[in-house]
């Protein structure tokens, strides 16, 4: 599982990773996480619970640039999953990547290009809910193309930790002609980008949505077959 706190990208796995592709490596069981040792590419074994602790105290209020991501290696990943969870109220959500011809659309919000998403709202499916979360937030209409993922990344609400987890779609374009960002929502633009202009916007976005617009043109189930277009660059040295 692969969640991002303030931006971060941190994994738990039960799978062994060697110290080679790591810049940080914390192993003893008497080393506590601080926060002077989290820099670059960090591996973390053999503290499951402990770890997940120290993390969400270090890196859930407040953004660390220095760190780039972090891997937790457990031996129970799913008790060890089941115990970040408990941490958090979870919220589910639903979004896409809405594409007409060559190009696909991209909203401006809190100083960062973003996909349109949001909230599901109750006996709402997950379908349902990313067209209404979409259309609501560009004004264009769109249909459903096929499933991109998921993504989960958390964030402070009334000083609670909420857990968001996000359902993406590939979406084909209906009809723009009422192309409009939805500024109650703090949208300021909603622009059609190519995939040059992608690769310009990802230099200024969230790593949850440079992740999702990689698997998207890294994919050719999802684009190709529409548009023609190959696959994105990655960029930051984002995997």
């Amino acid at each position: 599982m692969r969640i991002y706190i303030n931006d971060i990208p941190v994994k738990i796995t039960d799978k062994k990773h060697t110290k080679k592709s790591y810049d940080i490596e914390i192993t003893h069981e008497e080393e506590k996480i601080s926060l002077n040792k989290l820099k670059g590419r960090v591996l973390i074994r053999n503290k499951d619970r402990e770890a997940i602790d120290d993390l969400l105290k270090i890196m859930t209020k407040k953004r660390h640039d220095k760190i780039k991501k972090i891997l937790i290696q457990v031996k129970d990943k799913v008790k060890s999953v089941e115990y970040l969870k408990s941490k958090f109220d979870i919220v589910e959500a639903g979004g896409g990547i809405v594409q007409n011809g060559d190009k696909v659309l991209l909203i401006f919000r809190k100083g960062k290009w973003d996909l349109p998403k949001g909230k599901l709202e109750n006996n709402e499916t997950k379908k349902e809910g990313a067209l209404r979360e979409v259309e609501e937030e560009t004004g264009v209409r769109v249909k459903i193309h096929s499933k991109i993922g998921a993504t989960w990344h958390t964030y402070l609400r009334n000083n609670k930790y909420v857990l968001k987890r996000t359902y993406w779609y590939a979406m084909d374009c209906i009809d723009d002609s009422n192309l409009k960002p939805q500024k109650e929502e703090g949208i300021v633009e909603a622009r059609w980008m190519n995939k040059r202009e992608v690769e310009i916007a990802m230099t200024n976005t969230f790593a949850t949505i440079q992740s999702v617009i990689i698997t998207y043109f890294e994919n050719p189930m999802l684009h190709e077959d529409r548009s023609g277009i190959k696959p994105i660059q990655k960029v930051h040295g984002f995997k």
